[in-house]
C-alpha cells in the first residue's frame, strides 16, 4: 500500500497519509520520532527496556520532535530529517499502514513501527 499523499503539519506536529484506498492516517510527530526505526534509536530503546537501574541520567537535550525536511526513499518509504540533524530513519510505508493510529485500524493505539 502507498501513499497518494503525504502532508507534514509542523504547527500541528502531525504527518497527514492519504492512502491509495483513500483511507487517511494522522501519525503524530512524537510518535515517529519515538519509534524512529534507525539501529541507533531501535539499540537505545531495546537499552532502555533492559536496562535494571532505576536511577538515569541525561545530560543531553531530548530528540526533536520537528521536522526540517522529508524525502521519498524510493518507492517504499519516507526519510525524515528532524531538526536536531537526526535522519538516518527510514519509514517503509508498509509499516507505516500497519501502524496507523486510527480507531477502525488499531482500537487499542498503534503497535509499535518496529520490534525492537
Amino acid at each position: 500500500m502507498r501513499p497518494t499523499q503525504i502532508t507534514i503539519d509542523r504547527g500541528a506536529g502531525v504527518m497527514q497519509v492519504v492512502w491509495q484506498d483513500g483511507h487517511q492516517s494522522d501519525f503524530s510527530l512524537a510518535w515517529l520520532r519515538g519509534n524512529c526505526p534507525c539501529a541507533t534509536c531501535r539499540e537505545e530503546r531495546r537499552a532502555a527496556v533492559e536496562n535494571t537501574d532505576p536511577l538515569r541520567l541525561v545530560s543531553t537535550p531530548p530528540p526533536s520532535t520537528a521536522v526540517a525536511a522529508a524525502e521519498f526513499v524510493g518507492h517504499y518509504a519516507i526519510r525524515l530529517t528532524w531538526s536536531d540533524g537526526h535522519a538516518t530513519g527510514i519509514y517503509p510505508f508498509t509499516g507505516l499502514r500497519a501502524c496507523c493510529p486510527c480507531s477502525a485500524c488499531n482500537p487499542d493505539g498503534p503497535p509499535p513501527l518496529v520490534y525492537d
